[in-house]
């Protein structure tokens, strides 16, 4: 009896060209979203307003509307940001539980460390005049103010290209973000600009707030975020030199040139943060270990496959049609 040979179709090879076509299409993409994202931070911080979660999201639905995927954009960001506003929340509660407020041995480390100085009032000493304003305070005011626009953005620009990175980093935000909540819980620790309400003073001006004072820059937040109560006494660790750092981490392996600039802002947001008397320098170094571990917790198998699954729940299969 004779054999029956069944042809089955070739698996057609990806064209050069297309995939070419297919990167220039992702990067003018995401050069377009920057860019849309850029003028929007610019005309909200013109008029003080600030970009919150909420209003972030509002935002991005515009975007993903334009690309035709507003009901995939529903499915994987409102769970995101109802968690996300819900840990901001919280957050704002957490120095209500009566925990010791950390501030003179706080003080003590700083000094420690840097030869009896404590670096928030060495820069201020250095760069800033009181009653004043010049580019630094403004330029450092800024990135203190953009703070939740930066991992947004990088959030959305990783959904936009690479879905399964974007519950990566998606998963490692929400974990780091709920770490340092229970951190606020155990170790309330008042920032430099307020450490004389919680034991000796500094010799350390709210330069962010002059500034907005001095420029009559009124801060403008939505009706949800503005009702959220805010924490004066979470600064260990700072999220402020944790987030981007996480966004530089996660970019670096897939787009490691563009990362550099997530590597820039992080470094520059150090400093501010410092400078403008809103974090010890401890704060940021447990910030950037904050970064460091969430990463490696995702480099896990099982929670890449979460992700994985995440990016893929939902989904229609591709029907599988038989070769013979």
């Amino acid at each position: 009896m004779n054999s029956i040979t069944v042809d089955t179709p070739a698996t057609t090879a990806p064209v050069p060209g297309h995939e070419a076509e297919g990167r220039r299409l992702s990067h003018v993409m995401a050069a377009v979203l920057i860019g849309y994202v850029c003028v929007i931070l610019i005309l909200m911080f013109k008029d003080g307003a600030l970009m919150t979660p909420d209003l972030f999201v509002v935002l991005a639905l515009v975007v993903a509307m334009v690309l035709g995927r507003t009901r995939m954009f529903l499915r994987d960001w409102l769970p995101f940001a109802a968690i996300f506003l819900g840990w901001e929340s919280m957050r704002g509660l957490a120095d209500n539980l009566g925990a010791t407020v950390h501030s003179d041995d706080v003080i003590a480390v700083e000094r420690f460390f840097f030869f009896g100085r404590v670096p928030s009032e060495v820069l201020q000493a250095a760069f800033h005049k009181a009653g004043q304003v010049n580019l630094l305070d403004i330029g450092t005011t800024f990135l203190y103010a953009a703070h939740f626009a930066f991992p947004l953005v990088v959030a959305f620009i990783f959904w936009t290209l690479e879905r399964r990175l974007f519950y990566r980093y998606l998963l490692a935000l929400l974990l780091m973000s709920f770490a340092a909540f229970f951190c606020y819980l155990l170790i309330p620790v008042a920032p430099p600009r307020f450490a004389g309400s919680y034991g000796q003073p500094l010799a350390v001006e709210d330069i962010a707030q002059s500034t907005f004072s001095q420029l009559n820059f009124a801060q403008v937040t939505t009706w949800l975020y503005g009702a959220m109560p805010g924490n004066q006494v979470a600064a260990f660790p700072s999220l402020h030199a944790a987030y981007p750092l996480l966004a530089y981490l996660f970019a670096r392996t897939r787009w490691p040139r563009a990362s550099l600039i997530a590597l820039a802002w992080s470094v520059a947001m150090w400093f501010s943060v410092v400078y403008l008397g809103h974090h010890y320098v401890i704060d940021v170094v447990a910030g950037i270990l904050f970064a460091i571990g969430a990463y490696a917790a995702l480099q896990s198998s099982t929670l890449k496959r979460f992700a994985s699954w995440l990016a893929s729940f939902g989904r229609r299969p591709v029907p599988q049609h038989p070769t013979s």
